[in-house]
């Protein structure tokens, strides 16, 4: 009985290519074949629920998954992203392809071995598609003025739609041109103009920045308005951005990002600055990069916040926060401040303890306090 093989794989250029390589080594001639890209908004339940709307027959379909996260039903999962259950070393055997060491899904899924004769992916191949998944890019001018087929195909992708439909076009036509990616995209039709109106867009998002410090603050009304890291091309001593992206009435997505191409380096955690604001919903990151949720409330308070950071140039926040004295449940003058800002009473945590503090000087002088 032939299989029907359902490859769910990234929605970006690693994963897109790790999905080819599957589709041109593993799939029969006379098997079946399904596309699912999984964009970064499929989180948390949202990919089991895409894994369980594919209705797997485990009789005659089998579930391929590359570079994103694994599913109990998968026949085989490739992928190089840190996995909490995995751990840091390597597990390489039929069920999966997991090296949280490797730079791309695409490298670790083309050294699968294959009954089908495979093209040779040469080192330029693989090297180009993991700085275009690392952002490991010479300068913002390099992403935003070089031709490179992979890089004409990147700026598609990022004007593009996140559809279904155009990812899994392109993983078949890597497929069937055997990885001539400047044939692939010419049958695509998808030209060098693609470069040159991604540089536009990214020039255009200069009269939407609000600059405070060291920080380009911009409010976009809906998500990728201005390609990645336009901010840091028109305004290369900008060091950190802001987006707030409007999800709906009351609420915006935040993101927050270091600009690596700086010539200083990074002195803020960001991620572990915007866990740590009260107000924020499923606030969060990493050291260079972070994100969450705000109500459109405290976005004043956000900025305040952030101000003090990038006014003063300092990490006044994060040594705060992080005081190994402080207990924010059992420390009276901390849980005042968050019911302050909570409640609009305060502007940023910052204002919330200073006047914390001083109802707590009028209670030590007799006088109704916290």
């Amino acid at each position: 009985m032939n299989k029907t093989h359902h490859i769910v794989f990234g929605g970006n250029m690693d994963g897109i290519m790790a999905a080819a390589i599957y589709l041109h080594n593993q799939v029969q001639s006379l098997d079946m074949y399904r596309l699912y890209p999984a964009f970064s908004f499929i989180r948390d339940n949202k990919f089991p629920n895409m894994v369980k709307s594919i209705n797997l027959n485990k009789e005659k379909d089998i579930l391929i998954i590359t570079d994103c996260e694994n599913h109990p039903e998968c026949d085989l999962w490739v992928d190089h992203h840190f996995n909490d259950i995995m751990g840091n070393e390597p597990v390489i055997n039929s069920k999966m392809s997991y090296n949280p060491n490797a730079k791309s899904s695409t490298r670790l899924m083309q050294n699968i071995k294959s009954e089908k004769a495979s093209p040779k992916y040469s080192k330029a191949f693989i090297d180009t598609v993991e700085m275009i998944d690392g952002s490991e890019f010479e300068s913002t001018k390099f992403i935003f003025t070089d031709t490179h087929p992979l890089m004409v195909l990147r700026a598609y992708l990022e004007r593009s739609f996140t559809s279904d439909m155009i990812y899994g076009r392109v993983v078949e036509m890597m497929c069937n041109t055997h990885f001539n990616i400047k044939k692939a995209i010419y049958q695509l039709k998808i030209g060098i103009d693609c470069v040159n109106e991604l540089r536009k867009e990214a020039e255009s998002i200069q009269k939407e920045m609000l600059i405070i410090g060291d920080l380009s603050i911009v409010r976009q009304r809906k998500p990728n308005k201005f390609p990645r890291y336009s901010e840091f091309y028109v305004r290369p001593e900008t060091r950190y951005s802001l987006r707030l992206t409007l999800i709906n009435s009351e609420r915006y997505h935040i993101q927050m990002g270091f600009n690596k191409w700086h010539n200083q380096s990074n002195e803020i955690n960001i991620g572990s600055i915007l866990s740590r604001i009260p107000y924020l919903i499923k606030g969060g990151g990493h050291y260079g990069v972070g994100g969450g949720i705000i109500e459109e409330k405290y976005i004043d308070n956000l900025l305040d916040d952030l101000s003090q950071i990038f006014y003063r140039k300092e990490n006044f926040m994060e040594e705060e926060m992080e005081k190994t004295g402080v207990d924010k449940i059992n420390d009276p003058i901390e849980s005042k401040a968050e019911e302050m800002v909570k409640s609009g009473e305060a502007k940023s945590i910052h204002d919330g303890r200073e006047k914390a503090s001083q109802l707590k000087g009028k209670d030590q002088n007799g006088k109704k306090g916290i």
